[in-house]
């Protein structure tokens, strides 16, 4: 499968819940790195694993209802990806329901996909947290 359907299929398996697709999509030690400070960002830091990327994938659907999950402008370079995440969540902390953009930048090897680096307005997510 080449880097653009295969960077679909997660979009969409993510969109329709599928976490099992994710995870099988992607390797036990693929990197998952959020680049914000953690005393602005309940979600920071990197994880190293499968394992800990679903433990936070299970964190924030405590936290969120996913009501919109929609991957936009995806631009494949090669064994490099960019696209733009479109979102509506529940914050169930609040009760808000509010939009928010998220910036993925994933790196492939040999079509597999070994990283992704997620980028978001974390003043928000820690507002929509409770915790701002």
């Amino acid at each position: 499968m080449d880097v653009k359907t295969r960077i679909e299929a997660i979009y969409a398996d993510y969109a329709n819940r599928n976490i099992a697709g994710v995870l099988d999509a992607i390797p036990d030690d693929f990197c998952f790195e959020w680049p914000v400070d953690p005393a602005h960002a309940a979600y920071a830091g990197v994880c190293g694993t499968k394992a800990e990327l679903l433990a936070q994938l299970q964190s924030l659907a405590e936290r969120f209802t996913f009501n919109r999950y929609a991957a936009t402008n995806i631009v494949v370079d090669g064994d490099r990806v960019a696209a733009q995440v479109a979102l509506n969540l529940t914050s169930h902390q609040t009760g808000d329901t509010f939009d928010a953009t998220i910036a993925h930048f994933w790196t492939f090897e040999s079509g597999t996909p070994v990283k992704l680096v997620e980028y978001m307005d974390s003043a928000l997510m820690k507002h929509q947290c409770g915790t701002g």
